[in-house]
């Protein structure tokens, strides 16, 4: 598969990044992934206001852009709360945190520069990723940093809505499509497992795309 085909099928989740509004809406064309690789990240948080509430686990999965999208990294922590009391009781059950799961967790600042050292220059992805983008946004401005990936995200949930036939899923939880299309799970709410979902997600929808589009092919030479 050639560079400009794997974008193509990659395009319908493009979206620029505005790093001054901290929006990604405005749609980004395939050629925006030249050169680059995915950051595939998942953040896992202790309620759904990222003014109010903290990011609680980071995973990520470093990919190369190219046939079969091959790992290269990945990376995952779990982050210290400053303030647990301001959590939401249901979002820390979804994550599973407790005092000695989080024994180990690094601060946020800590947990922040790893991740830019991870993902610098790349193009984060993400299932659904616009609350993640929310957070880290948040994240970035509280330990200081500057936007270090790429100008353009890519969302993994379009693209599984454009590869996928309507009445292959019934709901567009990454959890529901990774079943549907056989992909088993690390395990539930860990971000790291949910990154590695999300990376499997993809690369099949990126098989099923590209066979399809073979079989177009051949189907017109015939």
């Amino acid at each position: 598969m050639t560079e400009q085909r794997l974008a193509a099928i990659l395009a319908p989740g493009l979206r620029w990044v505005d790093a001054n509004t901290r929006q990604a809406d405005r749609p980004a064309p395939p050629e925006a992934l030249e050169g680059r690789e995915l950051c595939i990240l998942d953040l896992e948080m202790s309620g759904p206001d990222p003014q109010v509430h903290e990011i609680l686990d980071i995973g990520a999965v470093r990919v190369s852009l190219e046939e079969g999208l091959p790992e290269e990294a990945s990376f995952g922590t779990k982050v210290r709360p400053k303030h647990i009391g301001t959590a939401n009781q249901a979002s820390l059950r979804i994550v599973g945190y407790s005092p000695k799961a989080w024994r180990d967790a690094v601060s946020l600042e800590d947990a922040v520069a790893e991740l830019v050292e991870f993902g610098a220059g790349a193009v984060l992805a993400g299932w659904g990723i616009r609350l993640d983008l929310a957070f880290l946004f948040e994240a970035l401005e509280r330990t200081g940093y500057e936007w270090p990936f790429a100008d353009v995200v890519l969302d993994v949930q379009p693209v599984a809505q454009a590869v996928l036939k309507d009445g292959t899923v019934d709901s567009w939880n990454l959890g529901h499509v990774a079943d549907r299309l056989g992909i088993g799970r690390l395990g539930e709410h860990g971000a790291l497992a949910d990154a590695y979902a999300a990376y499997d997600v993809l690369a099949k929808l990126v098989e099923l795309a590209s066979s399809a589009s073979e079989g177009e092919r051949k189907a017109a030479r015939s």
